[in-house]
């Protein structure tokens, strides 16, 4: 088994962001701050990969986010153009 995983950056200044997909302030305890999802990182790990990032400190899991937030992450992979292929068909292969 395998889970998408994407990266929350908040928005800055002058910096670049990739305007496909922008989370409000409040929107999740973790979003504390207008951020955007991070699409052209965004991977896919092996479970027990992602379980060794999580025991290592790499990964800190948190709350779920509503279906209100998936949603609107979900949508903005078919708004970017960051999205890589490989992450473009693990997505139509899943049905997600």
């Amino acid at each position: 088994m395998s889970v998408l995983v994407v990266n929350i950056s908040s928005i800055k200044p002058s910096a670049f962001f990739d305007p496909a997909c922008v989370l409000q302030s409040g929107c999740h305890p973790f979003v504390t701050q207008d951020s955007w999802v991070v699409y052209r990182g965004a991977t896919v790990l092996k479970v027990p990969r992602l379980e060794a990032k999580i025991a290592a400190g790499d990964v800190r899991p948190d709350h779920p986010v509503t279906q209100q937030v998936y949603n609107q992450v979900r949508l903005g992979f078919d708004a970017s153009d960051l999205v890589a292929a490989k992450i473009s068909r693990y997505l139509r292969r899943h049905g997600i």
